[in-house]
């Protein structure tokens, strides 16, 4: 494998998701430029009209780095050229010809995806969608691109060739973002969770992200936290997600509040308000004793899948994102330890437990990184 980290070097980052395309161009010291945000259009046709908004995203990126005067220079920051140009004389693409250089494509894309032969086997966001070699129908519709040329003048006066090289699951491309540009730089064994509308998961074995013997390792949402327990979205009994995503936490407070239990939130339901994570979070914040109770028992369930992974795998870090994560220290991180302190025995206990870093941003950098990798 490639080591990317030695050298600057670019590729183009994609974090496809059921709503909007995120992609931007990204240096392999993990910084991002000339982003776009495209709507998937997933409504108005099915896989091969998703793959030309995918390519439409990377042809976007590419004109705004021809355009886009940018300090990607550390040294001197007085330099500042265009970035397309600076990207010719410090790429790692592959030249193709004497006027065309090839530039990596990486896809983080939600679902089971079968990362070597570059097919969706299943994704809940596009239904219908069952074994779309979505990696051969992108590539196709971005051979359709006339490459832009650099508008400013270098000594390689060379035209942009995108290739898509790498797809992953978004939570495995998110989990290759933290651990390297993130919360788990320095760290070769760790598992990432993405609290959100469900519960992603990806998991790291010596530095590289494992994928399992059927590309389905890292499920960490369906790890059973209560045997007889709410239904998940999968069908089983129990499992984090029926606990820990966000649906399921408003859900909880909902049918407690029904129970009689009091809480601030018992008003705006009331008056037919869609109760967010978010707003349980603020009334927590300003004393709610419910609200404070149901992230706790959140954080509770986490801590609960967390030992159960802690003593199969051993990883020195867990590192926890997503929209749920933004309630904090106090409201989860705080049950999630003390969760883990309490089952766990003493070597494995010792798993640092921390916020991700990268936010947002982690799937379009952890999609770059795959384009790297296989340079």
């Amino acid at each position: 494998m490639t080591n990317y980290v030695d050298e600057t070097r670019y590729s183009i980052g994609v974090d496809l998701g059921g709503t909007d395309i995120k992609a931007g161009l990204v240096s392999s010291a993990g910084d991002i430029f000339c982003r776009v945000v495209l709507p998937t259009d997933v409504e108005t046709g099915g896989p091969k009209v998703v793959a030309a908004r995918i390519a439409e995203a990377v042809r976007q990126v590419l004109v705004n780095a021809g355009t886009t005067s940018i300090d990607i220079t550390s040294e001197n920051p007085e330099s500042r050229e265009g970035l397309l140009g600076r990207f010719f004389e410090a790429t790692s693409s592959i030249q193709t010809d004497d006027d065309v250089h090839e530039i990596g494509v990486g896809l983080g894309a939600p679902g089971l995806i079968i990362a070597e032969t570059g097919v969706v086997h299943f994704s809940p966001n596009f239904p219908g969608w069952s074994d779309i070699p979505l990696v051969a129908y992108v590539n196709a519709e971005l051979e359709k691109l006339q490459p832009p040329k650099p508008a400013v003048q270098t000594d390689t006066h060379k035209r942009c060739k995108p290739v898509l090289r790498g797809m992953d699951n978004d939570v495995n491309a998110m989990t290759l973002g933290e651990l390297h540009h993130g919360a788990g730089v320095g760290y070769k064994s760790l598992v990432a969770l993405t609290l959100g509308t469900g519960v992603g998961g990806g998991v790291v074995i010596d530095g590289k992200v494992y994928h399992g013997s059927r590309n389905t390792a890292g499920e960490l949402g369906h790890t059973v936290v209560e045997p007889n327990g709410r239904v998940c979205g999968c069908g089983n009994p129990g499992c984090l997600e029926a606990y820990a995503g966000a649906k399921n936490i408003v859900e909880r407070i909902q049918g407690k509040i029904e129970d009689g239990r009091r809480s601030s939130l018992a008003d705006p339901l009331d008056e037919g308000v869609a109760l967010t994570p978010r707003m349980i979070a603020e009334a927590a914040e300003a004393g709610d004793a419910l609200a404070i109770e149901i992230f706790a028992e959140t954080g509770q369930y986490i801590g609960i899948a967390l030992t159960s992974i802690a003593h199969i795998l051993n990883p020195q870090i867990a590192i926890i994102g997503g929209g749920i994560a933004e309630a904090g220290e106090k409201l989860l991180f705080e049950p999630i330890r003390k969760e883990l302190s309490k089952r766990a025995m003493d070597i494995p206990a010792q798993m640092e437990i921390v916020k991700a870093h990268l936010g947002n941003d982690a799937g379009i950098v952890g999609a770059a990184m795959l384009a790297m990798e296989g340079a």
